[in-house]
């Protein structure tokens, strides 16, 4: 036997066991490669085997050496993240016990900060929505009585061919007969004499054009008539317009309810300097018997503050304040602290206000504080015992997590894919996999579908009159209305625009009939709302069912669209058959 190939396997064995122990995989595949090019060893069967051997043995054990390396890693990066999380665990927790004190102080001065903000608020909101009120009440009495001033014009305007002394008695006779008109302003100006002819509110001057500039600024509507040698006024005053407006409001303030002893207040001011009689209490529900008695910057509550001194200086710096002071609690005669906010509404020299009491502040911040301790003690033991649980099942979270991740964008991801956004039916795409499933049962099982393909009636005039926006509500609430009606089992397609397909299944021809006329009623029945019109939709159907000799399901398709046409045809609102 020649001894070149026993020196070459002694050589192997020995290179492989040094492989073994330095892992050094790639080196004995080299090493083998270049032996089996210096030796041939074809005449020698028995060394052939044991080198086939060697290798089968090799690769076997790089192989082992790669999964216990992976496991190892694999479980080392575990270790670790196990490790990390435990440490994380342990500093939250050691930060947690000694911070709690001092986030217990700061949740106590920040629920403080926060109720008293929005008190605040409230108060302020209160107020201005109360005054935006005013403002609307106003422009809205001032738009009635520039209509009644056009319409008395108008009146005054088809008497105007009188001569003078005719439409003089004509204005003093109207105006004096009918008392409904006595809040108007009534002026009749002879040009010719130069002077007042009729005058209901005494405002005549020495000459026209100072009675006109005089009058209209004091009017918040007016409009003249010209004669030949005289001219009509003919206004209501602001004053009275204003009074109307007082009026309404107060009645608001008084009948107005608000929690906590809440209450709106006005005091209207005579003398911005202050002093005794500066202003006069117009409306305070809580104190209904004062309305109307005069009131002092002198008064002083039961802490010596003076409130009304206050208000009066912040109200004339900044317009508005708030203010805290003492006063007396609604329906009782406990004196407490009170949160007020008050803003002057220069129109009227009226200084509205509203307070709230903060009688309550502290007992909710005691309660409060009662129960962040008794939440921190029930933390800490939830801490430790998860500090536990978390060491435990952190590594098999982790991985079960990403499964279930996995698992639920990919249902997401094929479910958002399948499904029309707009009406939340199936899009197309998915309605294809549905039919083509309905049919491969329909072929092996003999299943029974219905294929009926609908659409709306007359669904280009809902988008041309009301717009696209209604039209797409429509679409919602007809597939929302039919998936009521319909099976788990079935399915409604959005095919395109507003033409829709279902798939029912297991109906007869009779039974699916009568559902689709079930389903015609019920739409016909809906009332939907847009624009503040009922507007009534109808659909048509068309049916078909699958065929032995069908191809795919495009011809049954094409079936149900021929039905549909029937049924457009014939008058809309009603089902076809085409089998």
């Amino acid at each position: 036997m020649d001894k070149a190939p026993i020196l070459f396997l002694f050589f192997r064995l020995e290179f492989f066991n040094k492989q073994i122990e330095a892992n050094c995989c790639w080196i004995s595949v080299f090493i083998e490669k270049l032996s089996w090019s210096m030796y041939n060893i074809k005449n020698n069967k028995l060394l052939a085997i044991v080198f086939t051997l060697l290798k089968i043995i090799e690769i076997q054990t790089a192989q082992d050496w790669k999964r216990t390396e992976g496991c190892v890693i694999k479980r080392r990066y575990t270790l670790l993240s196990i490790a990390i999380v435990s440490v994380l665990c342990f500093i939250c927790i050691i930060f947690y016990l000694f911070s709690i004190n001092r986030i217990g102080d700061i949740y106590i001065s920040t629920t403080n900060e926060m109720i008293y903000s929005t008190k605040k608020d409230f108060l302020k909101n209160t107020v201005d929505n109360l005054i935006s009120e005013i403002d609307l009440k106003r422009k809205r009495k001032t738009e009635l009585f520039e209509k009644v001033v056009n319409q008395t014009y108008e009146m005054m305007q088809l008497k105007i061919y009188l001569t003078d002394s005719e439409f003089n008695e004509f204005v003093t006779n109207f105006f004096q007969n009918h008392p409904d008109y006595g809040f108007m302003t009534i002026l009749v100006w002879n040009h010719t004499g130069n002077y007042a002819v009729y005058d209901s509110k005494n405002s005549a001057k020495n000459s026209w054009e100072d009675t006109l500039r005089s009058v209209s600024d004091d009017l918040c509507a007016y409009r003249t008539l010209s004669s030949e040698h005289e001219t009509i006024l003919l206004g209501v005053s602001k004053e009275y317009m204003d009074s109307l407006v007082k009026e309404e409001i107060a009645d608001i303030i008084r009948n107005a309810k608000f929690d906590g002893g809440s209450y709106i207040w006005v005091n209207e001011i005579i003398n911005y300097e202050g002093g005794t009689n500066y202003a006069i209490r117009r409306v305070h529900p809580n104190l209904l018997k004062t309305e109307g008695m005069y009131l002092s910057t002198n008064i002083r509550d039961i802490k010596g503050n003076l409130p009304y001194l206050e208000e009066l200086e912040g109200v004339k710096k900044d317009g508005e304040l708030f203010i805290t002071y003492y006063f007396k609690e609604m329906d009782s005669a406990i004196i407490s602290e009170k949160l007020a906010y008050a803003k002057l509404y220069k129109d009227y020299n009226w200084i509205i206000a509203m307070g709230v009491y903060l009688d309550d502040l502290q007992a909710v911040i005691d309660h409060t504080n009662e129960e962040s301790k008794a939440l921190a003690s029930k933390i800490t033991r939830i801490l430790l015992l998860l500090f536990m649980i978390i060491l435990i099942l952190s590594y098999a979270l982790i991985v079960l997590v990403e499964k279930l991740y996995y698992r639920h964008s990919k249902k997401m991801m094929e479910y958002e894919m399948n499904q029309d956004t707009l009406t939340k039916a199936e899009n197309r795409r998915g309605g294809k996999a549905e039919l083509t499933n309905a049919l491969m049962q329909y072929r092996q099982d003999g299943a029974y579908f219905g294929i009926v393909m609908l659409d709306i009636d007359l669904f280009k005039n809902i988008n041309d009159n009301y717009g696209h926006d209604a039209g797409d509500f429509v679409l919602i609430e007809i597939v929302k209305n039919i998936k009521c009606m319909i099976g788990e089992s079935d399915h409604i397609i959005r095919w395109g625009g507003d033409e829709f397909i279902l798939i029912l299944k297991d109906l007869k021809e009779a039974q699916l009939i009568a559902l689709c006329e079930r389903i015609l009623l019920s739409i016909a029945d809906l009332k939907i709302q847009i624009q503040n019109k009922q507007v009534v939709v109808t659909l048509s159907m068309g049916i078909s069912f699958f065929r032995e000799d069908d191809l795919d399901f495009i011809e049954a398709l094409e079936r149900a669209d021929k039905a549909l046409y029937m049924s457009k045809t014939n008058g809309r609102n009603q089902i076809s058959v085409v089998k």
